[in-house]
C-alpha cells in the first residue's frame, strides 16, 4: 500500500457568504481533513458532489441509535483544529450556518491516501 504526500486545497469565503466555491481534488482520497480557522458562532457543514454540479450535505452513520444517520457538522466551538471529514468524494464545498462579518475566511482541505 502506498502512502502519498499530503496535498492542501484552499478556498476563501468572503464576508457575508455562507458557501465556498467548489474544491476539485482531482480524484477521491481516503483521508480528508478540514483545517478549521478561528470561528465565531457558525457551524460548518460539508457538501459533496459526484459531478461538480449538484452538491448535497454529507450524512454520516451514527451507529446503533434510533436515528441511524445525521448530517455531518462541525460545531462552532471547534476552532483552530484539524477535523477529519467524510472521504471518498472528488468535489467538496464548505458551508457555514451564518456568514462572517468584515473578514475573509480561508478553509483548507488536506488530503492523502
Amino acid at each position: 500500500m502506498s502512502h502519498g504526500l499530503a496535498q492542501v486545497f484552499s478556498k476563501s469565503v468572503a464576508s457575508g457568504v455562507t458557501l465556498s466555491s467548489s474544491y476539485d481534488l482531482g480524484r477521491a482520497f481516503t483521508k480528508v481533513y478540514l483545517e478549521v480557522p478561528t470561528m465565531a458562532s457558525s457551524d460548518i457543514f460539508i457538501q459533496a458532489s459526484s459531478d461538480n454540479s449538484t452538491f448535497r450535505r454529507v450524512m454520516i452513520d451514527k451507529g446503533n441509535t434510533s436515528t441511524t444517520h445525521a448530517t455531518f457538522s462541525i460545531a462552532s466551538a471547534v476552532s483552530q483544529r484539524m477535523v477529519p471529514i467524510p472521504a471518498g468524494f472528488r468535489y467538496y464545498k464548505v458551508e457555514t450556518s451564518s456568514g462572517t462579518t468584515d473578514i475573509v475566511t480561508t478553509y483548507n482541505l488536506i488530503v492523502s491516501d
